[in-house]
């Protein structure tokens, strides 16, 4: 929630994420998009590379909850997009943890959600969704995106 609040705080959608293991947080990211102006700039993939880049580790085998990364937890505020579902599921994280889902929020992705791109890649990467639901909804509709129909 921290990192969502600094997100919107910066003029980005509020969305923010961690890595968690035994505990500890490994990274920290939040959508940086419009800051940077980096459309991969979502809150995932910042907490992916600060993971990746400052342990310089990568999971070569490109397998979920494998690799140096295994038992890794990535909590995330908004359902990962594909782009950050897949580099989760590759970076070899053991779970991703959910508050808001797009369809919560009326943001279309059409038939997409985590668990279709999980099946079709055969990763086995845990999902739990649901996770402070109501409040990660109320602070992602607190930043500057306004989720809904296009």
């Amino acid at each position: 929630m921290e990192e969502a609040r600094r997100a919107r705080d910066s003029g980005d959608m509020a969305a923010g994420a961690v890595i968690v293991r035994d505990g500890e947080i490994l990274a920290r990211g939040r959508n940086e998009v419009n800051s940077t102006f980096d459309a991969t700039a979502h809150a995932e993939t910042a907490a992916i590379r600060s993971l990746t880049t400052g342990r310089r580790q990568l999971n070569t085998s490109m397998q979920a909850d494998s690799g140096p990364f295994a038992g890794a937890i990535l909590y995330a505020t908004l359902e990962p997009c594909p782009m950050c579902c897949w580099a989760a599921c590759i970076t070899g994280l053991s779970a991703i943890v959910v508050g808001a889902r797009h369809a919560d929020l009326g943001i279309p992705f059409g038939q997409y959600t985590a668990e279709k791109l999980i099946a079709l890649s055969e990763r086995r990467i845990r999902l739990v969704t649901g996770i402070l639901k109501e409040e990660c909804m109320a602070v992602c509709r607190s930043g500057p995106f306004q989720p809904g129909p296009r």
